[in-house]
């Protein structure tokens, strides 16, 4: 079956949820104060997020925000648009004003992760806590959150971090992972075994009466029995899908646009810079995996990307990564916002799904004239703030776009009066628009919902 067109009723079915359900408002999170604990009736009911993973830590200011301290960003800068970006993404969409206009920038998200380390950075990034705090990953929380579904949250990467930091400490709601967006079969060979092995039972048992352990859980279960139940519900939905669109290879179509046109899967390899047999834009392939994902009703999506940890040669190397990035999240941002809400009449599902972008730390060398090292790269400036602010976009989730909050100065530090985010409030944003109570999970963190409107 070549020909997957998503009804309503046909979408309330896949997502678990009887067909008299009620449908609520779109942007139920703009009608109550973001320091206030949502209802269990605010969580949307097709609402989900996508995540770039960007593994090494990115000098996102470069890329992003066009900056590169106090030479001009390496690869010059357009003007003109609601957010400056380098002359390298021109081509990718993101140099188009009706795509570059949705977006959001944080540019002054302080990374709790000074010291350079890469793992206790990612931790943070895909946490909002420190390793050692041993909390889960944002797409076990998002699992948990919306497990009524039938589709599981998914990692694709091969290095994705979430698999390993933070996401395993409730087993019970684990996102699945697959090597890469061709290996889509990895979804249901996955979750196909639901043995606990002695040594993860040991853990388990370890962590359960564990504060972490227990405000992601109320139900109760057996233990070990009924430790992967998640696993074993999504392994009896997958068997049943129909993979025919997930194989980005093929020419199948799932859905229709907002025109009523098929959604299919060679209009999407031409936007996302992917060939016929998968090659190209590995990086683009994991994004269009992601759109099909999201059409399915799966919460959460982390597409982990490449190698940024880029001490040398960074001058070559940086421009083709960030193109395939800013290609990606255009093409997110071009087909979500013209593919319709298979819950909610009258929006799309850019308008349910939020776009954003996690790293290790960000880069320094800023004093440099031409911004990189001796080796054209750049460093972890231990202690810096070239280091720790970064600058992260934030797309969809019913956000009007364009807007800029905060400033770096030449120094790269925070100019005077610039409000300071963190990571966490990243987060805690992220669930906030989802209608999710951020504050059980980030407490003291507020989301900066308000300042993004």
């Amino acid at each position: 079956m070549n020909n997957k067109n998503i009804s309503r009723r046909g979408f309330l079915k896949a997502i678990g949820i009887g067909t008299t359900a009620t449908v609520l408002a779109p942007h139920v999170w703009r009608q109550r104060s973001v320091s206030a604990a949502p209802l269990v009736s605010n969580i949307s009911l097709s609402g989900g997020a996508i995540f770039f993973v960007l593994n090494g830590g990115a000098r996102t200011q470069a890329v992003f925000n066009g900056t590169v301290g106090t030479g001009t960003n390496p690869f010059g800068q357009l003007s003109g648009l609601p957010v400056p970006l380098s002359q390298v993404m021109a081509g990718s969409g993101l140099d188009l004003n009706a795509i570059n206009s949705k977006i959001n920038l944080i540019s002054t998200a302080q990374h709790a992760n000074r010291t350079g380390n890469h793992g206790t950075g990612r931790a943070i990034a895909c946490t909002g806590y420190q390793p050692q705090e041993n909390m889960p990953g944002i797409l076990t929380l998002l699992n948990q959150a919306f497990s009524f579904r039938n589709v599981p949250c998914i990692n694709i990467g091969n290095d994705t971090p979430t698999t390993n930091i933070g996401s395993e400490i409730s087993s019970t709601f684990s996102p699945i992972k697959i090597a890469s967006a061709l290996n889509v079969n990895d979804i249901t060979s996955a979750i196909q075994s639901v043995q606990v092995s002695p040594a993860e039972a040991q853990r388990l048992n370890t962590l359960r009466y564990g504060v972490s352990d227990q405000f992601l859980r109320s139900t109760s279960y057996s233990e070990p029995a009924d430790v992967p139940f998640f696993q074993r519900k999504a392994a009896e939905v997958a068997a049943q899908l129909n993979d025919d669109a997930l194989d980005i290879r093929t020419n199948a179509t799932m859905g229709n646009y907002l025109d009523n046109t098929p959604i299919g899967n060679a209009g999407l390899r031409a936007s996302f810079g992917v060939q016929a047999n998968g090659g190209g834009s590995s990086l683009g392939a994991s994004a269009m995996l992601a759109i099909r994902l999201r059409q399915l009703g799966c919460a959460g999506i982390t597409v982990s990307t490449g190698n940024w940890d880029l001490h040398s040669n960074e001058l070559n190397v940086l421009p083709n990564q960030a193109f395939e990035l800013g290609q990606s999240i255009a093409g997110l941002v071009d087909h979500l916002s013209r593919i319709p809400d298979p819950v909610s009449p009258g929006v799309s599902l850019l308008d349910t799904t939020v776009i954003t972008v996690l790293t290790d730390f960000n880069r320094g060398n800023w004093s440099v004239g031409s911004g990189f090292n001796g080796n054209n790269g750049s460093d972890h400036r231990t202690n810096e703030d070239k280091t720790a602010f970064q600058c992260i976009p934030m797309i969809g989730g019913g956000l009007p776009g364009g807007k800029i909050l905060g400033e770096i100065g030449a120094s790269g530090s925070p100019t005077a009066g610039s409000p300071i985010y963190t990571t966490q409030q990243v987060l805690a944003t992220v669930l906030d628009l989802l209608g999710l109570p951020s504050t059980a999970y980030f407490p003291g963190s507020t989301p900066i919902t308000q300042d993004l409107l």
